[in-house]
């Protein structure tokens, strides 16, 4: 939920938790009147979604372009996965992406790779598995 997203009620009891917080954790809800004690776990509730939403961690996704150049590197390499994520590197120098991350894509790559039906099959991914499809699509088995 966004500060956007958020209702008159919603800011209500955000603003009733925050002035009543050091209150409750003194004296407890029961000094509370019932219609207060829901708005303070409505607020409690809300803050603590807040607070999660910020604890998670964000994924860096791969752009259709840097996939794109996964596939291309990989085919004009003659399927050679260490040149294809050393290639990567090279390209995208800034790229957030680990070296771990990358042999993953081009084994999801590879995975799709017909000339190596007998290889370790790892579960793919729609961006993937589109982008093979566009690029090669008899090599890639579609």
């Amino acid at each position: 939920m966004t500060i956007a997203a958020l209702t008159s009620a919603d800011t209500a009891a955000l603003e009733f938790y925050q002035e009543n917080v050091a209150y409750v954790d003194g004296f407890g809800l029961t000094n509370l009147d019932r219609p207060e004690r829901l708005l303070f776990k409505k607020g409690r509730q809300l803050m603590e979604a807040a607070l999660a939403a910020a604890k998670a961690p964000t994924r860096e996704l791969y752009s259709d372009a840097e996939v794109v150049f996964l596939v291309q590197t990989y085919l004009a390499s003659g399927a050679d996965m260490q040149a294809t994520r050393s290639a990567y590197f090279r390209q995208f120098p800034e790229a957030s992406h680990s070296a771990s991350s990358v042999w993953m894509k081009v084994s999801r790559i590879r995975t799709l790779d017909t000339e190596f039906a007998t290889d370790t099959e790892w579960q793919t991914d729609a961006q993937v598995e589109s982008i093979c499809r566009a690029l090669d699509a008899e090599r890639f088995g579609f």
